[in-house]
């Protein structure tokens, strides 16, 4: 086969022109970049490799194929990695990477799309063998747009489509069954602490797993919803007057970081807890400690990370052991602050 001489040209050798040389698809080439040659001819291994050794096309992804003690690499693209749950989000999956031989690349996208879109972009061009993802609301619009060929696990939420690979908790059903459980308690009014819920799926489902049961039983409500950098300036003008207002008023706040900031505000009003109740989404283990303790629905989310990578894995090597979408059980764990006692 004759070769161009591709290290003289003066524009970067593409996937495109392997393929062009090699007499393959584009297609062929990747599942060769990506080490999927079990079904390969030994003529067309042959030829592609011949192509990527010529040209000098991308060295860093080349070596990975043609040296198979190389690490292979996840993409990892969650909403705020500053937050507890990402923390172990990220710790499950790079437990998992480990035991597999697998490093991981973490990018934070802030539920900005455009910045979704970017690292997106960026791994891509590092050669990632998949991806594990948070994703916003409009991440089939971003997919189609890249129309990106490699594996995707979505953790946490799931964008709406068939065919999706995902790793989930019980968002929606164990806010549900927690907001019955207070129900049942004696709370009569209930104040709903979120972040804008239309940016995450994961928001829209706690929201609606509180307001659906509220309004099915006739039980008032009031919603606050703050910024993500929200503060107690923020936060108390629009708490503390209804604090005043109602009795046997229930706080349920949609993640721990609010679940923290409400505690703080919420330090003239101690007295009257749990008359006035406090649930937060997510377990953190100062909950069990301050006085009082704070009821908490705790998700899996260790177990989550790790899932996932456990499925985005049989997803690359098309193994096909493993359910390819999983929703976990998050447990409601009653504590002092929702210790609603019936008044005689």
């Amino acid at each position: 086969m004759e070769m161009v001489n591709y290290t003289c040209m003066a524009r970067k050798v593409t996937i495109n022109d392997i393929a062009e040389i090699a007499g393959v698809s584009k297609a062929t080439v990747s599942f060769f970049l990506n080490g999927k040659t079990n079904k390969m001819s030994a003529e067309t291994y042959e030829r592609i490799r011949s192509a990527i050794e010529e040209t000098g096309y991308s060295p860093s992804v080349a070596a990975r194929s043609l040296n198979d003690k190389s690490p292979h690499l996840f993409g990892v693209i969650i909403g705020n990695i500053t937050k507890p749950f990402a923390n172990r989000i990220v710790k499950g999956i790079e437990d998992y990477a480990n035991e597999n031989s697998y490093m991981t690349i973490v990018a934070s996208s802030e539920f900005e799309p455009e910045r979704e879109m970017s690292y997106i972009k960026s791994m891509l061009a590092l050669g990632v063998d998949g991806f594990l993802i948070q994703p916003t609301v409009n991440f089939n619009e971003i997919r189609k747009t890249l129309d990106i060929d490699k594996p995707i696990v979505f953790f946490d939420s799931a964008p709406a489509g068939e065919d999706q690979m995902y790793v989930k908790t019980d968002n929606y059903e164990s806010v549900r069954h927690a907001t019955s459980r207070l129900i049942e308690k004696g709370y009569t009014h209930f104040i709903i602490i979120s972040n804008n819920p239309y940016v995450l799926q994961t928001r829209i489902e706690r929201s609606r797993g509180c307001t659906d049961l509220l309004e099915e039983k006739k039980i008032r409500y009031d919603r606050i919803i703050l910024p993500a950098d929200a503060d107690q300036e923020r936060l108390i003008p629009q708490l503390y007057p209804l604090l005043d207002k109602y009795r046997n008023v229930c706080i349920f706040t949609l993640n721990s970081t609010l679940l923290q900031l409400t505690w703080t505000a919420l330090a003239p009003y101690r007295w009257r807890v749990p008359e006035i109740g406090l649930i937060g989404y997510d377990h953190e283990t100062w909950c069990d400690y301050v006085v009082p303790s704070i009821t908490t629905i705790s998700q899996p989310s260790y177990e989550e990370g790790y899932t996932a990578a456990q499925i985005l894995m049989d997803a690359i090597h098309e193994r096909h052991e493993i359910d390819r979408v999983q929703v976990l059980k998050s447990e409601l764990r009653e504590r002092q602050s929702t210790d609603l006692q019936p008044e005689q």
